[in-house]
């Protein structure tokens, strides 16, 4: 028989807390022992420390940097880390530094200042809108000094085409964001330079079809499919050829599941529901063949990694030339992994070569000399606007010799 007062006995929950410390404390060095491997699917985001050298590190250094290896290394972190997102954005559906939790389990990218840019809190200020009307201007009369056609694409922010999935005290406060004041600087100025908004387009096509990836910041195939089919209808506006018009019979739509890069960015992969999502293959043409451009061996594509090295193809049947300048939109949004680049230019064109940079003037110089194109298409996504290119004395030249705003 206890003889220890009622009082003086531990409680049911005292014991489970020293059992809970006691597990926090041990598990890790027990899952290291039992050698307890790190999550499958969890994508790590930045290259982990690595162990120090003791022959390479001063001896002052190295406490910290196998403080650095300890923290990104130790048993159980990946496992924690998800159960963390997990309890955060599953079930309190907290946003994370880049990523909102939006409604029905969609997740919008909020990085690069998008949410303030949807609010219409990060304003353009007159000079760099100014500085973007010549840098478009300049673009556009250097290339045409050659014979080559230029025209600037915006496409939208996920958040622009579907403010709805967004959380309701967001969505309430949606506001015309910086791509509004650079389409109106462009008309104010009465520019020249060709520009097309594919915001309508998208709008239009959202009656019938989902656009964009639940859980990942770019469009799926329907989104890329409206946007390239308002892209070829821009041109032909523009009295350009505008490819070959069979281009949609060498398009297949699958419907299968999707890795998302805003699922990544919350450590929740695998874990965040996601329906199987719609991605556009290329059923090639007989005639439909893989190319080089020169610009291949040319910095900075000859340092890129595969999935950022320039893409080309020929078909014999399409007519043009057509190089296009863009970001992730336009290279893997709506396409499979396996397929980064090959877009439903490839059916379109006599010569297609898709680049994924914000070109500098060099760039555009190599591009000019060694594609020869008949029309360069510079793709910026929405989110990416503040990011202003530097002008060029060669474009300022163009620029004023044709009679541009200066």
């Amino acid at each position: 028989m206890d003889a220890r007062p009622p009082a003086s006995r531990p409680r049911a929950w005292q014991i489970a807390w020293l059992a809970g410390f006691t597990l926090l404390l041990c598990g890790p060095a027990l899952a290291w022992l039992a050698r307890v491997p790190p999550p499958a699917a969890m994508q790590e985001l930045r290259e982990l420390a690595p162990y120090p050298d003791a022959r390479k590190t001063p001896l002052a250094q190295w406490p910290a940097k196998f403080e650095a290896w300890l923290r990104d290394h130790y048993a159980l972190r990946g496992h924690l880390i998800r159960a963390h997102s997990v309890v955060r954005h599953r079930w309190l559906r907290a946003p994370a530094n880049n990523v909102i939790v939006g409604r029905d389990d969609w997740l919008l990218y909020s990085g690069e200042r998008t949410v303030e840019d949807f609010m219409g809190r990060d304003a353009f200020s007159p000079a760099q809108l100014d500085q973007w009307l010549a840098v478009l201007e300049g673009r556009r009369a250097w290339l045409r000094e050659r014979g080559i056609t230029y025209l600037f694409v915006f496409a939208p922010n996920k958040s622009t085409i579907y403010p709805e999935q967004m959380p309701a005290a967001l969505a309430r406060r949606a506001q015309p964001g910086k791509l509004d004041q650079l389409l109106a600087h462009l008309r104010t100025h009465a520019s020249p330079v060709e520009s097309l908004d594919l915001r309508p387009a998208l709008l239009e096509q959202k009656r019938t079809q989902r656009l964009y990836w639940t859980a990942d910041s770019h469009w799926n195939a329907h989104g890329l499919i409206a946007a390239t089919d308002a892209i070829l209808a821009r041109l032909r506006g523009m009295g350009l050829d505008a490819g070959a018009g069979d281009w949609r019979d060498a398009l297949k739509i699958e419907t299968v599941p999707r890795i998302a890069d805003c699922a990544d960015l919350l450590a929740m992969r695998d874990l965040w529901p996601a329906p199987p999502e719609a991605q556009v293959r290329l059923a090639r043409p007989a005639d439909l063949r893989d190319a080089t451009s020169p610009l291949a061996s040319l910095p900075p594509w000859d340092t890129a990694p595969w999935w950022k090295k320039p893409v080309t193809t020929e078909r014999a049947s399409a007519r043009g030339r057509a190089v296009v300048l863009s970001d992730s939109f336009f290279r893997a949004g709506g396409v499979p992994l396996d397929a980064i680049g090959h877009v439903p230019f490839e059916a379109c064109f006599r010569r297609f070569t898709g680049l994924w940079e914000w070109a500098t003037f060099d760039q555009i110089r190599e591009i000019a000399e060694h594609e020869k194109p008949d029309v360069v298409i510079e793709a910026w996504t929405e989110r990416f606007l503040k990011v202003i290119p530097a002008d060029h004395p060669e474009f300022v030249r163009a620029r004023v010799a044709a009679g541009a705003v200066k």
